[in-house]
């Protein structure tokens, strides 16, 4: 191929490319939305979205106010936070090891010592996007700082300023450099002898400030001047030349000496100055305002190293109170200046927001804050118009956080840099934590500002302010308030419709239940995480529980048996005593045999452990030669050995008995369905007086008139699927009657897809006269309580199953809707699923 066509196709190929870019090969724009976005310059946007495009901000406002282009890709960050990337206004990132052994090396730039290949994921992780390199911190003046960023493809472009600032430094730091030898050029002899090594003039503040007058001085002079290049002065030359620049001049100044004489230094030579770390501020409090024409912003050091505990020093009594970095920068911000936050050290980089926070406790608004680290350090810095604040035309440089800006459990998300990911947290582990407005245990309990800690499918705290581990995921509903997941005690869900025939007893329902039922999906949109199974005939059969996941998860089968008592009473009565005698003697037999066999194996245990004994022939012995023989007179008797316990009986098994085992055992209930007045009584009298057993009535329309005698029978009702009807032209609200005689109750709604609507019906009865409290146990932590899975279900508590509703407001309320259900730990439905 010929140099010309090479060259043409080379052409084309750029010009490909470059219309590529400008058309539809370019990046779509990015739009954020976030719970709230803090631009680092006044409140923040509630319900705010950033959109970006090729690395800038394009707009940011408030959703629904701020044009969103039509090809753009939407990431909606849920209850997280967005804040511009912080601005750090002086590091040590860019030191080269050591500094120079000369006091003054102003010609040094920290930029040439920075590494760009670097690893800064620790200050990145710390919401850290731009920083200031200083070129040293022990001699008097080091160099020339540098802004650059932590994060991008191109090492140029992260520079931001090659020439930020002059530095000096004051204090103690500069103090005692090390003496300076200068061999000589050419031969040594007598004329040319060796020189010694020579003091430098930074051993005292006093020295140290007459040699920066006279160098500035001549670097002034120098600026002036037309000197050759080989007369050339490195040092005076870049004094001069950042002089001239009107860069400002970073002077680290700790005490109030070096304060004075920074102050001195920047009147005298009209300096655009810098103040690094002044601690001694106190004794300024009423000059402050008259720093403004030559201090263009102060850096303040937080002076906590985080999670380290330091011994402080013992102040004398005549010592002015040592004041605190807080209070500093609230008496600078009231005269005017703008303040800068850094940590104090490099390695609290990414601790940034946590020292920072610490300023509120002087009085520092949120705001104030968070500008201290955003846009007062890029304005300090010169950079103002590029980053510090989320702005139109800025670089998008932001943070996005689980929470507020200094909020004690906010944790930093993600860091995007020009738009770019630059750094990820971890995915989050097993740990959730939901965060809402009140959290009701079920217990009676209700925690204002409370949090629910679930680890896998686990309940792990249940407070206001939790312990919680590293990288848990954070879900926070301001205004909404956390149940338990609610119980009802009789559906037709789990086999794709109701279940009308009669089911064995040996039926293990949970091996039947269906995955992907979608009625299921719909049932606990409603905050129902646990059902009941039966059949609807009225033979004896199995009672299932499971929770309404994606996949149906047994909580345990049979939780109960169902009875039903419908029909003709006298027939019914016959044949229920007569399943229930039969039932009770197997039952019986085998908790004799039971209580039989531990008997059995207490003995054998005793049996088994018995000393081994053997017996002997009695002897007598001859005095006189010590033989021994045979006691012809000794009567031979062996001790009895006692005989072996023997095992008891085994009973025959009954596959269809089995059951009746646990429910006359206790352990389970029997679930009867009665409605009528006489029906209930019969109920009442077959299964607790005559046989003793737990019984929950379903339906029981016309408990309310047996109220009394419930409440002494102890037989606990499931209301519903009616739960207020008219009887006699009066309104009953069974629920409050139930409640107010003192009779436990549940509720069930008889349904499929209709389960979500239970809550709905409960919260009629509520507005009909219903307690909230007798209301939300009634869904809740009775009903666990009457099957005996309360220890696992029923309320929030440690240990127990992670299932819960949050809803938009009080239970029960008009207003109040499910915005979120979790079971066992997953949620699994949340309300934007059902737009």
């Amino acid at each position: 191929m010929t140099d010309k066509r090479i060259a043409f196709v080379g052409l084309g190929l750029a010009l490909v490319l470059s219309l590529a870019a400008r058309t539809g090969f370019a990046a779509p724009p990015q739009a954020y939305k976030a719970a709230r976005i803090w631009t680092g310059n006044g409140p923040p946007i509630a319900n705010g979205i950033l959109i970006v495009r090729d690395g800038r901000i394009v707009a940011v406002g408030p959703r629904g106010q701020t044009p969103v282009p039509e090809d753009a890709e939407n990431h909606d960050l849920g209850s997280s936070v967005l804040i511009p990337g912080l601005v750090i206004a002086e590091t040590t990132l860019g030191e080269r090891g050591r500094d120079d052994e000369r006091a003054l090396t102003p010609e040094f730039r920290a930029v040439d010592g920075f590494d760009f290949y670097a690893d800064y994921k620790s200050a990145l992780s710390g919401g850290v996007t731009t920083v200031q390199i200083a070129p040293g911190s022990r001699r008097l003046m080091p160099g020339q700082g540098a802004v650059v960023k932590l994060a991008g493809d191109d090492p140029g472009s992260r520079v931001l300023r090659e020439r930020e600032s002059l530095r000096i430094i004051l204090g103690d730091a500069f103090k005692n450099p090390p003496r300076i030898y200068e061999p000589p050029v050419g031969a040594v002899s007598v004329d040319r002898p060796l020189q010694p090594t020579r003091h430098q003039l930074s051993t005292t503040l006093a020295g140290a400030v007459a040699g920066l007058r006279a160098s500035l001085r001549a670097a002034a002079e120098y600026g002036r001047s037309s000197s050759s290049p080989k007369d050339k002065d490195v040092a005076l030359a870049a004094i001069a030349d950042a002089l001239r620049s009107g860069v400002h001049v970073r002077v680290t100044a700790p005490g109030a000496a070096d304060i004075r004489a920074a102050l001195a230094l920047a009147r005298e030579f009209q300096l655009h100055l810098l103040l690094v770390d002044p601690v001694s501020l106190g004794s300024f409090h009423d000059d402050l305002p008259g720093w403004r024409p030559t201090v263009a912003g102060v850096v303040l050091n937080a002076e906590v190293r985080p999670g380290a505990v330091a011994d402080l020093p013992v102040p004398d009594k005549d010592d002015a109170k040592r004041r605190l970095p807080w209070e500093n920068a609230r008496d600078l911000l009231s005269a005017g200046l703008k303040v800068a936050i850094r940590p104090a050290a490099d390695d609290d980089l990414s601790d940034t927001l946590y020292v920072a926070g610490l300023f509120m406790s002087g009085g520092l608004s949120r705001q104030e804050v968070l500008r201290m680290l955003t846009l007062h350090p890029a304005e300090l810095l010169g950079v103002a118009d590029r980053v510090g604040t989320l702005t139109a035309g800025k670089d998008a440089d932001f943070v996005v956080l689980s929470g507020d800006p200094f909020a004690t459990h906010s944790r930093i998300e993600a860091v995007y840099v020009e738009g770019k990911s630059a750094y990820l947290a971890k995915a989050a582990g097993k740990a959730t934590v939901i965060q809402a407005a009140r959290v009701y245990t079920g217990a009676g309990e209700v925690i204002p500002r409370g949090a629910v800690l679930v680890e896998g499918t686990t309940v792990r705290g249940v407070g206001r302010d939790l312990s919680v581990p590293p990288n848990a995921s954070v879900r926070r509903y301001e205004r909404a308030v956390v149940v338990p997941g609610f119980l009802d005690l009789a559906t037709g869900l789990g086999l794709g419709g109701p279940l009308n025939t009669a089911v064995s007893l040996q039926t293990t329902l949970g091996d039947k239940l269906v995955s992907g039922d979608p009625a299921v999906a719909v049932a606990r949109q409603g905050g129902v995480t646990t059902v009941l199974l039966a059949s609807t005939n009225s033979a004896p059969s199995p009672v299932v529980a499971f929770k309404l996941g994606d996949k149906p998860h047994v909580v345990q089968d049979p939780v109960a048996i169902r009875f039903g008592v419908t029909g003709n009473l006298t027939t019914q009565a016959a044949s229920l005593r007569s399943t229930l005698q039969m039932a009770q003697a197997y039952a019986g037999s085998w908790a004799r045999y039971e209580a039989a066999l531990a008997e059995y194996e207490k003995k054998k245990q005793e049996y088994d452990a018995r000393p081994k004994t053997t017996t002997a022939a009695r002897s007598s012995s001859n005095p006189a030669t010590g033989d021994k023989k045979p006691d012809s007179t000794a009567k031979k008797e062996e001790p009895k050995a006692p005989a072996a316990p023997t095992a008891p009986e085994k009973p025959r098994v009954v596959g269809n008995l089995e059951p009746y085992r646990a429910l006359f055992a206790g352990k389970i209930p029997a679930v009867v369905e009665a409605k009528r007045l006489d029906a209930i009584k019969l109920a009442v009298q077959v299964f607790r007086d005559e046989f003793k057993l737990r019984t929950i009535l379903l339906g029981a329309e016309d408990a309310f008139r047996a109220g009394d005698l419930l409440a002494e029978k102890q037989v606990a009702v499931a209301v519903g699927p009616e739960l207020v009807r008219t009887v006699e032209r009066e309104p009953v609200n069974l629920a409050q009657v139930l409640a107010n005689r003192g009779v436990p109750f549940a509720f069930q709604s008889k349904a499929t897809t209709g389960v979500k609507t239970l809550p709905l019906a409960v919260q009629y009865a509520v507005c009909r006269g219903l307690g909230t409290d007798d209301a939300l146990a009634g869904m809740t932590s009775t009903p666990a309580k009457l099957l005996s899975i309360d220890k696992q279900l029923g309320t929030l508590a440690i240990g127990k199953d992670a299932d819960l509703v949050v809803l938009s407001g009080p239970p029960f309320e008009l207003s109040t809707r499910v915005l979120a259900v979790m079971i066992d730990g997953q949620w699994v439905y949340q309300e934007e699923d059902d737009r």
